[in-house]
């Protein structure tokens, strides 16, 4: 099979990948793009997974990136269902499941990540959610009446667990932490999400650890440390997820829990960029390397790898921004909280909601928001602009 030569193969279609192809169309590049998935569907978004497409009130063909005539007109080499199997940075070539060879100039990897599991729990009735079948699949098994058991009270594992009760399920969510949302909201948030669960009917079970899993008589039993038994015949592991670094590191690129790479979110190899999920970069905020799920996060990398290619200066970075939706409730986030340092939190009540504001060493580094969009996007101007150090 002979070889495909582009100007740039974006191996990844979510958010950041189909930005990327976005931004480099934007800024005058147009010779050929590839835009490589292994996923058979067309580029769509990640959020409604476990909200609204888990609940039914969509489905995937509303929730694609772009329009049929938006990708038409990107003029883009569209491989789907083909994952990226090799990629070598010395002769700039990758290739694919099927044996397809793509010659590049510049290689982006946006990979995304894959969902953290558990041991001794997989098999019948155990669901993680990263894609659409991911979704679909649980879904179908959220039959009113029955029970869920929710490893994990973050972001993911709080909505879906929403999600189930509006379906008529029953829901018990399992976290290690001693609040929901641990180390992500602040403890007033996290407080009054936890009221608003329960009030649902969502049994919350935290600050204590599984001690083991068990299948029988059609169900999964979860025996705590302290002796309670929980058991339901669907478990939803929601623990995190891990960048997608197989092929990075097959690559031979410096990978440290996720792709390393600069502040141009170039990697180690001189024409291989690393934007979202799978990237990991230092934060100015923090002066530290870390990795940010985010769509808003995967979006600015995405321009600024594309910014770097096409030889364009590239826009400053702001405060990564974060959503979620839980009890018909939004709450959105955007900073970012040093877990090092003691921080001082600021409560707002507002008309539907409330706004924390979050200080560490005399600055504001961090708001959240519930139901509270034009008092958050002015706390965000806030956050973004230059501050000075309180007295």
């Amino acid at each position: 099979m002979s070889s495909i030569q582009v100007h740039t193969a974006i191996i990844g279609a979510g958010h950041a990948g189909v930005e990327c192809a976005c931004a480099l169309r934007s800024m005058g590049i147009t010779a050929p793009i590839a835009l490589i998935s292994d996923e058979s569907h067309p580029p769509y978004e990640r959020p409604p997974l476990s909200k609204a497409l888990l609940h039914g009130g969509t489905d995937i063909t509303r929730i694609m990136l772009r329009s049929p005539a938006v990708f038409e007109k990107l003029d883009l080499l569209r491989i789907e269902g083909d994952a990226v199997t090799q990629l070598d940075p010395a002769t700039q070539t990758l290739r694919t499941a099927s044996g397809q060879a793509i010659e590049f100039e510049h290689a982006v990897l946006a990979t995304g990540a894959v969902a953290r599991g558990l041991p001794g729990l997989s098999g019948p009735g155990v669901f993680s959610i990263r894609n659409v079948g991911d979704s679909l699949a649980l879904q179908a098994a959220l039959v009113p009446g029955s029970r869920l058991l929710v490893v994990g009270g973050g972001y993911l594992g709080l909505e879906a667990a929403s999600t189930a009760a509006k379906l008529g399920v029953e829901v018990v969510v399992l976290e290690v932490a001693d609040s929901i949302m641990p180390g992500k909201v602040s403890a007033t948030t996290a407080d009054r999400f936890t009221q608003m669960h329960r009030g649902a009917g969502i049994e919350l079970v935290h600050d204590i650890a599984v001690k083991s899993w068990r299948y029988g008589d059609g169900q999964w039993h979860a025996k705590m440390t302290d002796g309670r038994v929980f058991s339901a015949p669907t478990v939803l592991i929601a623990i995190g997820a891990a960048a997608n670094i197989a092929v990075a590191e097959q690559a031979g690129l410096h990978c440290k829990g996720g792709i390393v790479v600069d502040e141009n979110c170039r990697s180690s190899a001189p024409n291989i960029y690393a934007i979202g999920d799978c990237a990991i970069a230092v934060r100015p905020e923090l002066q530290r390397a870390m990795r940010i799920e985010s769509v808003q996060n995967a979006m600015s990398q995405a321009r600024i790898a594309a910014s770097a290619i096409a030889g364009k200066a590239a826009a400053p970075t702001r405060a990564p921004t974060f959503w979620s939706e839980q009890q018909g409730r939004r709450l959105q986030m955007a900073g970012i909280v040093d877990p090092d340092k003691p921080c001082e939190d600021t409560v707002v009540e507002t008309a539907r909601g409330w706004v924390v504001e979050r200080h560490q060493d005399g600055r504001l580094v961090a708001v959240e928001a519930v139901d509270s969009p034009a008092e958050f996007v002015r706390a965000v101007q806030r956050l973004n602009a230059p501050q000075a150090v309180a007295a």
